[in-house]
């Protein structure tokens, strides 16, 4: 009686879900809004302008962050980022572009989230920690990656060197949205005094007692797209023999020539494997390399494909590594960028994956190792990490721990 009195408290609260970055980074926080509202709660999601569609599709309203870069421009940025070749230069790149494009969009943060009871933000939203400032706004945040969570020797230095990296650059964004100068602003951002989610399963990332009272892991949050129908072509490849391998490498494809550059070599090493793989590409990196042994295609929704498949290569974005984690596949990951090497070493020491392969390596010999390398071993453990994620209810919990906050605000 009590757990039902204080549900309805806190029944139709608004809460601003803001959220930032690529795809991968944006569908768990419009998953998240649309379990907030299945719960009575108006939550509504911020983002760049592109993601509207996203948004709605899921049923949950949009309002526009004012971060001005389309799909266009995000790219022609990532690519300038990626086309540096020392990892620093890329770091300082992508943080200085990260903070333009907050900056710009300061004001319209400010102004979608004004009037939220409640701001639910990505763990890198300088742009929402500031709004909290100016509006009084309690928040919560969400963590997608191991990134900057407490807790060991190499955490301890991330934490020390990241600010010595951004507070410059970000004291601008502060400036525009009129908060006053701060230190350590990324680390602030990212930790709030209420809550902080961890959206990743605590079988893949056990829980670090440096988290104690201050972190929680809830499990993935997953956005799912039952309706989707295939086209009859990728329906009858993947159904016409044994389970195919499926390679795709996100935005990297986009974004990265060197990726494009590579799919030969990835047409070579599945016909040399013997085994059949479903590519995911854009239209112009299709034509002319199909074979009997590959089908290209185009978006396909994770929970659909990945479940029909025998394994997955991938460039090791977070949301990837969940889903193909979800559906008890193998994995190979092929990485390019931030934080995808460390997730491939993470899931080759659960057994799940093979060795990480920078993309720069890349070559149908060593691709063709790493498909041969899916084997039986991987295959059980993947099965059974899958199951123990598909068990847990990552966004129940996180929507029971943001309504514990509500009642005590």
């Amino acid at each position: 009686m009590f757990l039902i009195a204080a549900r309805a408290l806190i029944a139709g609260v608004t809460i601003a879900v803001t959220a930032m970055g690529s795809e991968g980074d944006v569908r768990p926080f419009v998953a998240l809004a649309k379990a907030l509202r299945a719960r009575g709660h108006d939550a509504f999601l911020v983002a760049a302008e592109r993601f509207r569609v996203r948004a709605e599709r899921a049923g949950v309203p949009f309002r526009a962050s004012g971060q001005a870069w389309d799909e266009a421009s995000y790219r022609a940025v990532m690519s300038s980022v990626l086309a540096e070749r020392s990892p620093m230069k890329q770091i300082r790149a992508f943080v200085d572009a990260g903070a333009r494009e907050l900056t710009d969009s300061a004001a319209g943060v400010l102004e979608a989230t004004r009037g939220a009871r409640l701001i639910v933000q990505h763990a890198g939203d300088v742009n929402a920690f500031a709004a909290s400032i100016v509006h009084g706004t309690a928040r919560v945040t969400g963590t997608l990656a191991p990134g900057l969570l407490p807790g060991g020797v190499a955490a301890w230095m991330v934490r020390t060197m990241t600010p010595l990296l951004t507070d410059a650059p970000f004291q601008k964004v502060l400036a525009a949205a009129g908060v006053p100068p701060r230190k350590k602003i990324v680390l602030e951002t990212a930790e709030s005094a209420l809550l902080n989610l961890v959206a990743i399963s605590p079988h893949v990332l056990p829980p670090h007692a440096a988290w104690k009272g201050r972190f929680e892991a809830t499990g993935y949050w997953f956005l799912d797209e039952p309706s989707f129908e295939p086209s009859p072509e990728l329906r009858a490849f993947v159904e016409a023999g044994e389970a195919p391998i499926v390679i795709g490498f996100g935005s990297m494809m986009d974004l990265d020539a060197r990726v494009r550059a590579r799919i030969d070599a990835v047409v070579e090493a599945v016909i040399a494997s013997g085994r059949r793989a479903v590519i995911q590409a854009p239209d112009d990196v299709r034509a002319a390399r199909a074979s009997n042994a590959v089908l290209f295609t185009g978006y396909a929704p994770h929970d659909w494909l990945f479940a029909r498949s025998a394994g997955v290569v991938h460039h090791g974005g977070a949301g990837t590594c969940a889903a193909a984690i979800r559906a008890g596949v193998p994995q190979a990951i092929v990485w390019v960028f931030a934080d995808q090497p460390e997730w491939g070493k993470r899931l080759k020491a659960l057994g799940v994956a093979t060795e990480p392969l920078a993309m720069k390596d890349l070559d149908a010999r060593s691709l063709a190792q790493r498909l041969s390398a899916i084997d039986t071993t991987l295959r059980t453990k993947a099965r059974e990490l899958g199951s123990q994620v598909r068990a847990e209810d990552g966004l129940a919990r996180a929507c029971e721990r943001i309504e514990a906050v509500l009642s005590g605000t």
